[in-house]
């Protein structure tokens, strides 16, 4: 009876052993989601900045298409940033609790007044505004895309983009609100690409200091 009870008792332990060792794994895992498209250059460079700025492990899932439900044609032929955060939500793996999407194509969401609380005027402009990504303030679903990063810039320029708007949206999905502090990686783009030429690329202390 004793030795059946200490079997239970040390299978009991495992289970709960591995369960933690689960939780932990999720806890600390960001997968990337390549959309069709998307190079392997663009993958390994965001894979590369998210593990070196964020210290927290990431994979890369398979690659899929884009989802139909999530394309308009309102302004122009592209894809709604809001529904493929809300399409991510539906397929991340147990195994991760942050996705981040790489498309190629081009993004919009619908830009708001702070200030009222109504969509931005000229509001057929800014009811769908193309947008370089999205992410989930505390969530766990942001998405990035390429398609506005290239403009007459060169590969290096380029990547350096991709890279640090890829550490911008993960940044919102753990917790970060836009920083008010010049060239931190948080700040605001403000419609313009020159900001994120700006910046750091890295985290203001007080960034730092809310995530830590």
């Amino acid at each position: 009876m004793i030795r059946y009870f200490f079997i239970s008792l040390l299978l009991s332990a495992t289970t709960l052993s591995c369960n933690f060792i689960s939780t932990i794994v999720k806890e600390n895992t960001i997968g990337i989601l390549p959309y069709n498209g998307i190079s392997q250059a663009d993958i390994d460079s965001v894979q590369q900045i998210l593990i070196t700025t964020y210290n927290l492990k990431v994979v890369v899932l398979d690659h899929i298409d884009l989802p139909e439900s999530a394309f308009t044609t309102r302004r122009s032929p592209r894809y709604r940033a809001d529904s493929l955060l809300h399409y991510q939500r539906s397929i991340i793996p147990d195994s991760i609790s942050i996705i981040i999407g790489l498309t190629h194509k081009d993004i919009s969401s619908t830009k708001m007044d702070p200030t009222t609380l109504n969509v931005k005027e000229p509001q057929h402009i800014y009811v769908d505004w193309g947008i370089f990504g999205l992410g989930e303030l505390g969530g766990e679903s942001c998405i990035v895309s390429t398609n506005r990063l290239r403009n007459d810039a060169s590969s290096k320029r380029y990547f350096t983009r991709l890279m640090r708007i890829s550490t911008h949206e993960i940044g919102h999905v753990l917790g970060l609100p836009h920083c008010p502090t010049p060239k931190c990686v948080m700040n605001d783009a403000n419609e313009s690409i020159k900001t994120i030429d700006k910046s750091t690329g890295d985290l203001c202390d007080n960034c730092w200091t809310k995530i830590r």
